[in-house]
């Protein structure tokens, strides 16, 4: 009887560890998963928007004005332009530009929960605007092979429908 109730307990005890290992495993793998789709962006920064040598295009034309006014440019992860741009009485917002199906969203947006999604046409093209009152902001649109984005981290509602018209009709990218 008392041999019984030793293999028990050795039993009891293999079960609990066996069980807790298998919980500390699934964990581990969570975790490096996690780590692979939060993997940082490497930005380069840039005199202008030409990322010929080491992007293979060129951001040719932008906004520009006392309104939207240019401030850094960059290169992410060797093939995405950014543009970050001051904004008259309003957030910063920054300008993503890659060549068609390249353009990653930052993590900030791409998690982010939108109350509002919609779209509509500028011209020949057709713009996606999510936003949120007050919080973040995103619109995006493909053009002559390029996809585009401007991200806002907290805008009033009408900056960016306000703003969408000038980025759609005077940026342009092309390859070199």
């Amino acid at each position: 009887m008392e041999q019984t109730m030793i293999w028990l307990i050795l039993l009891s005890v293999f079960v609990a560890l066996s069980v807790g290992l298998a919980i500390a495993l699934a964990a581990v793998v969570r975790a490096m998963r996690t780590a692979k789709h939060q993997t940082r962006e490497v930005h380069v920064e840039y005199a202008e928007p030409d990322y010929t040598r080491s992007a293979g295009f060129r951001v040719e034309s932008i906004p520009d004005d006392d309104i939207l006014t240019p401030t850094r440019y960059w290169l992410v992860d060797g093939e995405i332009a950014e543009i970050e741009y001051a904004v008259a009485y309003s957030d910063d917002i920054t300008f993503r530009v890659a060549p068609a199906g390249n353009l990653q969203v930052p993590e900030k947006y791409a998690a982010y929960d939108y109350e509002s999604l919609g779209s509509y046409p500028v011209g020949e093209v057709d713009v996606t605007l999510q936003q949120s009152p007050g919080r973040a902001s995103v619109f995006n649109w493909t053009k002559n092979g390029f996809d585009y984005a401007v991200f806002a981290p907290g805008s009033e509602m009408t900056l960016m429908g306000g703003v969408s018209q000038q980025f759609i009709t005077q940026s342009n990218a092309v390859y070199n």
